[in-house]
């Protein structure tokens, strides 16, 4: 637990809005709805900064809580906490938390911020879960296509070393563009150990 504070702000972040709760701890609350546009942040920050607050606290939903960090954090200090672990402290376990609840856990130094990495190391980190799952999907892709050529009985691999190499790729496509395979036969480079065997893949596609 941190220090307690005498005013707090919540943000419940939405997609297309934003709820915001200023708490006193007085008990004196103040509540206002902010688009999540560019003009809607720098409106929800100049209110913030005007009623003095001296902490905001949001969840970690998704990457909304982003932009708001970066605008107001330079100003005013900005905890994003663990959506899990504020639902805990607020006994919802399945309901949406709302900025008063956020904002009366940080009046009272309840939320533990999470760690928050540099803008640079989350670009970072955002282009490698991209290529992740990117290489998933490829991967996949890959899968299916093999599927339908087994389902067809056409070995492919039986005779290039990667049937998604050069001369794979240029091989289907061919194929599929109602090539003949004898004017791609030539274009393809075979395994080392089959390469004088090219008339195989003319058999592979005769048999299957």
């Amino acid at each position: 637990m941190t220090a307690t504070v005498n005013i707090s702000a919540g943000l419940d972040i939405h997609n297309k809005f934003i709820l915001a709760t200023i708490l006193w701890s007085t008990g004196q609350i103040l509540q206002e709805r902010f688009e999540r546009t560019k003009d809607g942040l720098h409106a929800l920050k100049l209110w913030i900064t005007n009623h003095k607050c001296e902490v905001v606290a949001c969840e970690s939903t998704s990457d909304f809580w982003v932009p708001i960090y970066e605008l107001i954090n330079d100003t005013i200090p900005v905890i994003v906490g663990n959506a899990r672990d504020i639902k805990a402290l607020s006994h919802k376990k399945t309901d949406k938390v709302d900025s008063e609840i956020i904002a009366r856990l940080a009046l009272y130094g309840m939320i533990q911020p999470s760690r928050i990495f540099s803008r640079n190391h989350r670009e970072f980190r955002k282009i490698l879960r991209l290529r992740h799952r990117l290489v998933e999907k490829r991967t996949s892709f890959k899968y299916q296509v093999r599927g339908i050529l087994n389902t067809e009985m056409i070995r492919l691999s039986s005779v290039l070393s990667d049937i998604f190499g050069k001369s794979g790729t240029m091989l289907l496509t061919g194929i599929i563009n109602g090539m003949q395979l004898k004017d791609i036969i030539p274009t393809c480079i075979f395994r080392p150990d089959l390469s004088s065997e090219s008339g195989q893949i003319e058999h592979l596609f005769r048999s299957s």
